[in-house]
């Protein structure tokens, strides 16, 4: 997994902010400001608590190291079960572009339709 990855990036943040040590404590308002990062990155809601709940584990078992989650490969395993927004980013887009490419389709073979109709009378 890559620094950049919006999954890690958005555990580093939760890592910084928990508090009491292996109690991994996040107060309501800390949780609520790390989920409007979330949905900044690109992450749905239940992705960012899926994170959050990744990074709390890791820390109660002590794989956190000064604040910041050791890139084990059992952290970069469990993470990678949450839905990356860069790949979701790709396939929307591609959606997108192909709704496009077929409107334009549509729109010339009415176009066509028409010329001919027209030439016809």
């Amino acid at each position: 997994m890559q620094a950049a990855d919006p999954r890690w990036v958005f555990a580093t943040r939760v890592a910084g902010k928990l508090e009491g040590g292996k109690a991994a404590v996040l107060r309501p308002e800390v949780r609520e400001r790390l989920m409007t990062d979330a949905r900044r990155l690109g992450l749905r809601p239940f992705d960012g608590a899926l994170v959050i709940a990744i990074v709390q584990d890791e820390a109660r078992r002590g794989s956190l190291a000064h604040g910041r989650p050791s890139l084990t490969p059992d952290a970069v395993s469990r993470l990678r079960l949450v839905r990356d927004p860069m790949t979701d980013r790709v396939a929307r887009d591609s959606r997108v572009a192909l709704a496009h490419a077929l409107l334009a389709v549509a729109c010339a073979a009415v176009a066509v339709l028409t010329l001919a109709r027209w030439l016809l009378r």
